[in-house]
């Protein structure tokens, strides 16, 4: 697989899943993607909690419980992952901001691994160098109800997200558009990278007051955030650092970020006249031009 966020070597069989900035709904959808491919009804053999100090601690079951399970589905609600198992178990893993699932054939310990799971003919390690991830266990059949998930809002990239939706969402709202859009209890999974890209696809200042932002101007915003989305899922997430796998490939949607992180370049619609522009907004930094976004 080439144009990807993992290290892949088929001959090593080794998949690395690093995603370098905070995952956001692309890079846990095409995490999931992977896991999906490889893991689906392979049976847990052995959990083995190699650290169990994350942003909230692994549960002390967490090992017995998952053990002899196999994997029914990997499902994604915003950022977060959700593991369904045999016997009406699932847990829910959050990434946090330096998550990844490491694949391998035979388990190679590495600094800040924290839990691995042995399968029949692979090892799944859950390595996290900032320990803000967590593992939550929940009965499948209660999984909605979990704190974690109970409260989020419309899957961006579902028919359910539409322009008559987010016009009852953003009414009367005094609140600037790029706050609400981070808001996951209005719309599951947009950050910082995908909020200010979608943005800039639509034309809309981050800076533009909910109430005041046209039906018009609201299609565009729907019709560019499930584009900017999709297109990144395509191209493997983004990656703010230079990577290469094995074949040397790359394919970050680094490389088709309009405004993210490109503070005093030309804008690409206005070109070399116009730079563009970085603010703080809520303490996240955030990427607009001031002349085409209005």
């Amino acid at each position: 697989m080439t144009n990807s966020l993992f290290l892949i070597s088929d001959k090593l069989f080794k998949y690395d899943l690093k995603i370098f900035s905070m995952p956001e709904l692309p890079e846990v959808e095409t995490t999931r993607l992977v896991l999906c491919k490889l893991l689906l009804e392979e049976k847990i053999k052995l959990v083995k909690v190699i650290n169990n100090k994350l942003r909230y601690e692994v549960p002390k079951n967490f090992s017995i419980k998952t053990k002899n399970k196999t994997i029914k589905n990997i499902i994604r609600r915003g950022k977060f992952l959700i593991f369904n198992l045999s016997q009406n178990l699932s847990f829910i893993s959050h990434l946090g901001m330096t998550g990844i699932f490491r694949i391998e054939k035979k388990y190679q310990h590495q600094k800040h691994d924290h839990v691995s799971f042995f399968l029949n003919n692979l090892v799944i390690t859950y390595n996290d160098v900032r320990k803000f991830g967590f593992f939550k266990l929940q009965n499948q059949d209660k999984i909605n109800e979990s704190k974690h998930l109970i409260s989020l809002g419309v899957e961006p990239l579902s028919k359910e997200f539409n322009a008559n939706l987010l016009e009852k969402l953003l009414h009367k709202k005094s609140q600037n558009i790029k706050s609400f859009l981070m808001n996951q209890k209005y719309i599951a999974g947009l950050g910082n990278i995908y909020c200010s890209e979608s943005l800039f696809e639509a034309g809309i200042s981050p800076l533009k007051i909910c109430r005041r932002i046209s039906r018009s101007e609201i299609k565009k915003i729907v019709i560019a955030i499930k584009k900017v989305l999709r297109r990144s899922v395509k191209k493997g997430g983004t990656s703010l650092q230079n990577f290469e796998d094995p074949h040397g490939n790359i394919g970050y949607f680094s490389n088709y970020l309009k405004v993210y992180n490109r503070n005093g370049k030309s804008c690409y619609r206005c070109k070399k006249n116009v730079k563009i522009s970085k603010l703080v907004i809520q303490g996240r930094s955030t990427f607009y031009c001031q002349k085409c976004q209005k």
